[in-house]
This record gives C-alpha cells, structure tokens and sequence, in this order.
C-alpha cells in the first residue's frame, strides 16, 4: 500500500513564545523518555495490495502547529446505519514512538485532562477499541513529556482511519497507541487560550517498533517525507514509501538512533549565522559517554535548543546585527527570562535580517531562513503599549544542558526525507507544493 496524508503548518501568534519557558513544553516536542508496559502490536489487516492515497484534511492551529487529521474508532451511527469514526487533529511528531489520544477517562477523579476544543475521545464506545493485555491487567503507559509534564494511561489497539486520494475512507485496523487518562502541564496554546487548542494527540514517526512509521512497516518501508509550509495558503502531504521522491536539490547526512531513544540523531560540525561561521566545532555538538549532548531532528517540537555556550554566542551575534537595523525595535515579553524580541517598524526591516545555517555531516548545509531562525506573528491585541497589528519577532530558540535540537520553524521551506532503512536524511528547499 502506497500513501500520503495531507498536512498543514500555520504560523503562531506572539503570545505563543511569550507563554513559553525554557522548562515548560508547548506543542508536542520532547515526548522521549518515558516506558511502557506491555507487548509490542504490529500492523495487521492492513495488506500491500491497496493502492489509494489517503489524504486526510488538517485544521489549522491558534499556534504553530504541525497537524494530521485522523479517524479514530468505530461508532454506531445515531440513525443506526453503518459505522463511523471520530475525527481528532494529531501533531506529527518524528520525536516520539508513541502514538496517543486524550480519552473521556481524563474526567474521572483524581485524573487531570488538558485542555482541547474537540471532545475526548469516548474509547468505551468504540467497537474496534482492544485494552491490551498484560498478565491479566491492563497495559498501561506513562510518557515524561519535559520536566514537570507527562501523560499517562492504557495501551490499547483501535482502528485508525485516513481520508483517502479519491475521497472515500481507508480504515487501517490494530494501530497500538496510548489512551491518555492522566495529564500533566501539558500545553499545546498559549495560557489565555486553551480551550482554542486544536490538539487531540501525537502521531510518532520516531525510530522504535511502536511508532506509526513502524506499525504501517509494509506500507512505508521505513520511510517518510514532509515539507513546512510558512502559512496556510496550500496543503502539503505527509508521504510514505514509495510515494515519497527526493528533494529537488538534496543535501545528504547521516541519521542514528541512540540507545532506545526515538529521537533522529544527526552529526552537527557547526553553526553560521548570516554567513559568517561561529567559533565552534564537531565536539561543542558531540554525543557524550552519559547520553547527553548530539543533535536530533525533531518535527514534534517548535523551538531550536542549544547548549549554553552556542546559545550565548547566537544571542549575542543575533543581537549585535540586529541592533544596527533601524527599522527594528527592542521590546521585552519575558519576565524572568531573558528573551531576544522586536517589532518591525517599517517593512525594510526584513531585508537585513539575517538567516542561520546548520553545517551537519557530508557537506550538508541546512538553510534556516529568517522565518525560521525568528518567530514572527501580528500582535491580535494591544500588547505592552504597542498597537495590535503590528509585526513582532522573537528568536525562537532556547538554552538547554541537555542536547541541541532542530525544531519544526527551522524546517520551514525544506522538503525533509527521513530513510531508516538506509539511515540518512535528505533535504533541500523547496516551496512546499502538493508535489513535494
């Protein structure tokens, strides 16, 4: 079976990066560390032999978001006529290997539900939904999402269902995934808004034989493509197997697992900025003996992370360019956080501002545009005595002692191709068309 699925990316408003702390999590990144109980489930029913496209439909988040649409469980009709499903948005995550959804349970007590605009998901309803088993118990789950935020609850199999190329729907039956009962500092929106958040749940696509790259192996043959648009002026696809083509111009590096981590490792050798290369090297980047430093790839996350003496030195250059732009002004967001933010005060503002580029192995030069080094967004509302409407920019990025991290902002632009059988990513830029 051959497929894509439609995705879509929107931009975020500024609220977003001024609600974010370096310790907090927003959208779906970093779901790496947590454990399972329980057998692995693989792909079944769903056999080589069907050709369709799926292509299910997104929606667009209040922040940056990288969405699927996906149908979920079988449900009697009220008309008692065939069965159906229930639509929930997932964020795509290549950082992760669970798959899961916020169930109804969430409401019981002593549970805590996070906040989402579409219902909980009524898995005692389903027809197709199956507890796994374990020794007599339910399996259960318990995913570290960043410090002081998890999700918890059982593992179960349900019927996943796409919307197909031709329109009609292609059910994919026995997707082993976590039925989210228990939640914890887990936000999606900015705090104002949280009941404007569009997030059900994470698709994985990360390495591991839980994932939904993993599950659908006979389908995707370990391989996966995706292309960030900036906005939602078109959609774009989410491809697998053989749908997927390589980047018109591509760069070539290396990917790797690390221990039983999900996360795509890549060989960092250094950092520019506006062309102009700063003063490290390949060990500054280097995976350590006790697990912590490299450098992963990651879909599920919004910002760039990097250690403390590279972040310093980009705050730095960053800052120092910027301040001799005059159509450029200094603002503060943050308290207790030192941030790195302006507003535009003309459209000249944009020509001089600078870009990054990411020098991993092979020769291969990942291009961060403006738009993906800052966060840009239009003010919705008066915000610290500048006018709503007005543009402001933020360096979307944050210190972190653990590992340096590309985020999903960094990839706006670039046709990505992850290949775990051969192990190497390819990317180039492209526009982000129905073709990439």
């Amino acid at each position: 079976m051959r497929f894509s699925l439609v995705i879509v990316a929107s931009m975020a408003l500024l609220s977003c990066i001024a609600a974010v702390q370096p310790n907090s999590i927003n959208l779906a990144g970093n779901i790496h560390d947590g454990y399972w109980s329980g057998p692995i489930t693989t792909l079944a029913g769903a056999g080589g032999s069907n050709s369709k496209l799926i292509a299910p439909p997104t929606r667009y988040a209040t922040e940056f978001v990288f969405h699927v649409n996906v149908g979920i469980g079988t449900f009697d009709t009220a008309a008692g006529g065939s069965s159906s499903f229930k639509s929930y948005n997932l964020a795509i995550d290549s950082g992760s290997d669970l798959n899961w959804i916020q169930c109804e349970d969430c409401k019981s007590p002593g549970k805590t539900c996070f906040p989402q605009k579409d219902p909980l998901y009524p898995s005692s309803q389903s027809k197709s939904y199956k507890p796994l088993d374990c020794n007599g118990v339910p399996c259960v789950f318990n995913k570290t999402i960043s410090a002081g935020s998890y999700t918890s609850g059982v593992l179960a199999t349900e019927t996943f269902t796409f919307q197909s190329s031709d329109g009609t729907s292609l059910p994919i039956p026995n997707i082993s995934f976590g039925c989210s009962r228990d939640s914890k500092n887990i936000k999606y929106v900015a705090a104002s808004r949280p009941f404007l958040n569009p997030t059900s749940g994470v698709l994985s696509l990360g390495w591991g034989p839980r994932s939904f790259l993993s599950q659908i192996d006979s389908m995707s043959q370990g391989k996966f493509s995706y292309c960030i648009k900036p906005n939602n002026t078109k959609k774009t696809f989410l491809k697998f197997g053989k749908e997927v083509t390589p980047p018109k111009n591509p760069h070539i590096t290396p990917i790797s697992q690390v221990g039983n981590l999900s996360s795509y490792y890549v060989n960092l050798q250094g950092i520019s900025v506006g062309g102009v290369r700063l003063n490290f090297g390949p060990s500054d980047f280097a995976l350590n003996k006790d697990g912590t430093g490299g450098t992963v790839i990651d879909s599920g996350a919004l910002f760039a992370l990097f250690k403390p003496p590279v972040y310093g030195a980009l705050f730095a250059t960053l800052e120092a360019t910027l301040s001799k732009n005059k159509f450029l002004k200094r603002v503060v967001f943050h308290k207790g956080f030192k941030d790195l933010c302006y507003v535009e005060l003309s459209p000249e503002a944009r020509k001089t501002i600078p870009g990054m580029t990411f020098h991993l192995e092979n020769n291969a030069d990942f291009e961060v545009k403006p738009e993906g080094l800052f966060l840009f967004a239009v003010l919705p509302e008066d915000t610290k005595d500048i006018p709503k409407g007005t543009t402001a920019l933020c360096f979307a990025a944050f210190p972190s002692e653990f590992r340096t991290a590309i985020g999903a902002l960094q990839q706006i632009g670039q046709k990505v191709v992850y290949d775990t059988k051969a192990k190497q990513l390819s990317f180039g830029p492209e526009d982000c068309d129905e073709t990439s």
